[in-house]
């Protein structure tokens, strides 16, 4: 497989200026260091549903019965044509083929946790919601990983991340050519130590899925969605070390604790 995994980006953290006060917000290991592993997709939803820039700041504000996306300046609210355009872009970027978006933290549209949302006639915010955008796109979605930007300045949760996205890529190019009861048995079995040293359970857990699936005569299609569906959310906890050890003695066989760990290379 040659093509690049597409990766949708919040379009500030790629540089573009399109944030409300009509700057960026670039994230330059994006741009710079993994930009040549993917091909990105610079997404803004405020800007989509026809906002300006530079525009007046949106936030999230409850008003007792559900969680409106307003101007805070003039209270205009814009919940009905972001909820829009939610659906259909989210829609649309699954098709193009993404596997996986990188959003904004904090944003009201894009941020995936701790936003700030304010109760209607109040100054003071509570960090509890979820970005309008990101929501829409996580419910309908769940079984593409998704990340906010301000994680993957740690290299760990950036590696483990970007191996979630690999996986998908490789699971999503796979269905392209039709999934079949055997297709999904085998694509479980050529990845079962990936899942073994990233999360324990995956392994297990997505074998009975596989069966449970079959057992009821389920479509090969809905099987496999469901099958990424709980991958992903396995997945979505950082990697540990003791289980990579363990799926490395599966193949490797035990390894010699008494080894010097930074022994010379023999050459």
């Amino acid at each position: 497989m040659d093509d690049k995994p597409r990766l949708a980006v919040s379009a500030c953290l790629l540089g573009e200026k399109v944030r409300h006060n009509g700057g960026a917000a670039e994230f330059r290991a994006l741009t710079n260091e993994w930009k040549g592993h993917f091909d990105m997709v610079g997404i803004c939803p405020e800007v989509g549903i026809g906002m300006g820039t530079p525009r007046p700041a949106t936030r999230l504000v409850n008003d007792g019965e559900s969680i409106r996306l307003v101007n805070s300046k003039n209270g205009d609210d814009f919940t009905s044509q972001m909820l829009e355009y939610a659906q259909l872009q989210a829609d649309a970027l699954v098709e193009s083929g993404i596997c996986g978006f990188v959003f904004k933290k904090d944003s009201p549209s894009c941020g995936l946790e701790q936003v700030k949302v304010y109760r209607e006639g109040h100054a003071q915010a509570v960090r509890s919601g979820m970005g309008m955008f990101a929501k829409i796109f996580t419910t309908l979605y769940p079984h593409i990983p998704v990340i906010e930007e301000g994680r993957l300045t740690d290299p760990r949760q950036a590696e483990h991340y970007f191996t979630r996205v690999h996986f998908y890529s490789l699971w999503y190019h796979e269905g392209k050519k039709g999934w079949t009861d055997k297709a999904i048995k085998e694509f479980h079995n050529v990845n079962k130590l990936f899942l073994l040293s990233r999360s324990p359970d995956a392994k297990r857990k997505l074998g009975r899925l596989i069966a449970q699936g079959f057992d009821n005569g389920d479509h090969p299609e809905t099987v496999a969605l469901a099958y990424m569906t709980e991958a992903q959310q396995s997945l979505n906890v950082l990697t540990k070390t003791e289980p990579i050890a363990h799926a490395m003695e599966r193949v490797l066989g035990p390894t010699d604790t008494t080894a010097t760990p930074f022994a010379p290379l023999p050459y």
